[in-house]
């Protein structure tokens, strides 16, 4: 049943990933959607455009909660199931936000969007690893890549089309139809994620406890200039160490800590965090620097960063068949001097609206050649009894490092925006990218992956 499995053909391969991939994409789709459709909220609800961030702040918050959670429900239950669920609930949580009439209900369909969008986005890439072959993997996650990016990318297009003809509500109402066929194309496939014999419990201590960590977390970052801000960064602290201490003596933890002594999948996570940190500062910076110091319009600015997400796209599946040949590292190494370029030219050389646009395609194009042998390495350094702790806690690095990036560029520029400001907010970012190169050193090469490749999943135990 294996070797079977391990010898399948590509095109077998695709339309499965294409289906977890319509789902996938619900989560960034309506995030970046909805960024367009926030004038009209605010005045439908009559809310400042503080209150109306809060769609934004706490749906992130949520994502990075839920996600731990979503992915050790999947070891326990079935990856499938997890997926099947999540955008069943998604579906659900738009038809809420289409029918609300308060902006309070109206949040708390977002962070049921969160939840459920959390257990798509971890169910989905578990599925992906137990679908590629192995020694296609980097390929699999390439084109799953290229999907999801492509809808981030083009949300904010399609976001402004669906506002202008049919008003806001029609954001939460695209999203219906996409995760019915989501449902269709996973529900009735063939899959081999049976759950364990003898299943995982779900460890409801340990989970608690990153949970309030995490929030602790969030708000130390989000708020830390308010009396809350300081109190919750004395408690992360020492929330961290109390789940440290639970889950190195727990039977089954909910997120094994032991998990980040394995050099792959800690250089991974690293990866990720500080991937996302330039992402999204980058969502802040380049709209800063093109409207309001190169005075271009915000169709310039969209088209601009519309670069660095299409690249990204584009190059995704070329950075995963690289790292099924070459191994892990050599893409993801490149992929991030790659972006380092782009971000030092956007540092140190105060380029045009066109210059711009070629450092950050740049960016993008290093983004998406790191990404899909990253997300490849971090699956594959786990057993397959862990998948859904290993993709939670990997989604979670992914996931705070877009709030902290948010946070780095409007911490940089301050309340002015300045010349000086933007270029040392892209200073940093090239720093980041440094440093996500170094760590990526930690990838497996071509011999770790060749090895990887011969050892079908279910007879490689990764726990130490």
């Amino acid at each position: 049943m294996t070797g079977a499995r391990a010898e399948a053909p590509p095109s077998l391969v695709s339309p499965r990933i294409a289906g977890l991939a319509s789902g996938a994409i619900l989560v960034p789709l309506n995030s970046t959607m909805l960024a367009v459709a926030l004038p009209s909220i605010m005045e439908e609800f009559g809310v400042d455009p503080r209150t109306v961030a809060t769609l934004v702040t706490i749906y992130l918050a949520s994502v990075v909660v839920a996600l731990p959670v979503s992915g050790t429900l999947g070891d326990r239950f079935g990856h499938r199931r997890i997926f099947l669920a999540g955008v069943v609930g998604f579906a659900i949580a738009s038809v809420l936000a289409v029918v609300t009439s308060a902006f309070a209900l109206l949040i708390a369909s977002r962070v049921l969007q969160a939840v459920t969008g959390s257990l798509v986005s971890t169910g989905a890439v578990a599925l992906v690893r137990a679908a590629a072959p192995a020694g296609q993997r980097g390929a699999a996650f390439g084109f799953f890549d290229m999907l999801v990016s492509t809808s981030a990318a083009i949300g904010p297009f399609l976001g402004g089309l669906l506002v202008g003809a049919f008003g806001w509500h029609a954001i939460f109402l695209i999203s219906v139809p996409i995760a019915v066929v989501a449902a269709v194309i996973v529900g009735f496939g063939q899959w081999n994620d049976a759950p364990a014999a003898e299943p995982r419990p779900v460890d409801l201590p340990g989970l608690m406890l990153a949970a309030l960590f995490l929030v602790a977390l969030l708000v130390a970052l989000l708020a830390f200039a308010s009396p809350a801000g300081i109190a919750a960064a004395v408690a992360a602290p020492l929330l961290l160490v109390a789940f440290v201490a639970y889950e190195m003596r727990a039977r089954h933890p909910a997120v094994d800590p032991r998990l980040f002594s394995r050099a792959a999948y800690t250089a991974a996570v690293a990866g990720v965090l500080g991937a996302t940190v330039v992402l999204h500062a980058s969502f802040i910076l380049v709209p800063l620097l093109t409207e309001r110091l190169l005075l271009a319009s915000a169709a310039t600015a969209g088209i601009v960063l519309l670069g660095l997400s299409g690249l990204s796209a584009v190059t995704a599946p070329i950075g995963g068949r690289l790292s099924d040949r070459l191994g892990r590292r050599t893409p993801a190494v490149a992929g991030a001097l790659v972006m380092s370029v782009g971000l030092v030219g956007l540092w140190l050389i105060a380029p045009g609206v066109l210059g711009v646009a070629v450092l950050l395609g740049l960016v993008g194009i290093g983004f998406g050649l790191a990404g899909s042998p990253r997300q490849a390495a971090a699956l594959e350094a786990v057993g397959a009894d862990e998948v859904g702790m290993a993709a939670g806690t990997y989604f979670t690095g992914r996931y705070f490092g877009g709030v902290l990036g948010a946070s780095l560029a409007g911490m940089v520029v301050g309340e002015q925006v300045t010349a000086a400001g933007i270029s040392l907010g892209f200073g940093v970012l090239a720093v980041v990218g440094v440093a996500i190169a170094l760590v990526s050193i930690g990838l497996p090469g071509p011999h770790r992956a060749s090895s990887v490749r011969g050892q079908p999943d279910q007879a490689r135990s990764a726990r130490t």
